[in-house]
This record gives structure tokens, C-alpha cells and sequence, in this order.
């Protein structure tokens, strides 16, 4: 599903009004780009030989709001 900026927008103001709304869109938006790294890093790194996932690079720490 292919979504316009706009309408992107939209859903995530309409969802962080929501109980407990921005707690979950951090979350989202966290797994995504640890996902999205998790895939990115083998690629920059595998001329090295490194065979690693990069997991030990970044240390998120996720609070919770309440």
C-alpha cells in the first residue's frame, strides 16, 4: 500500500491522539530503522570480511512514557 505524505501524515497525528499512541509510533519507528540497519550493515560491511550484524553498534534505549 502505497500512501501520499499527506496522507501518512494524517494516519500518524490521528494514531498519536489515541491511548498509549505515541508510545506505539516510537516503537514502530524504532524497530523500523533497527530493521532497516540490521539489513543495511551486511552490505556496507561484507568487503571487509566482517560477518557481523551490527547489533553492538547502537544502543537504543527505549523509555517508557506513561
Amino acid at each position: 500500500m502505497m500512501l501520499t505524505k499527506e496522507q501518512l501524515s494524517e494516519l500518524i497525528c490521528k494514531h498519536s491522539e489515541r491511548e498509549n499512541g505515541l508510545q506505539d509510533l516510537l516503537e514502530i519507528l524504532l524497530e523500523s530503522m533497527m530493521v532497516s540497519e540490521h539489513r543495511e550493515y551486511p552490505r556496507e560491511n561484507s568487503a571487509s570480511g566482517n560477518k557481523c550484524n551490527g547489533a553492538g553498534r547502537n544502543i537504543v534505549a527505549v523509555m517508557n512514557v506513561r
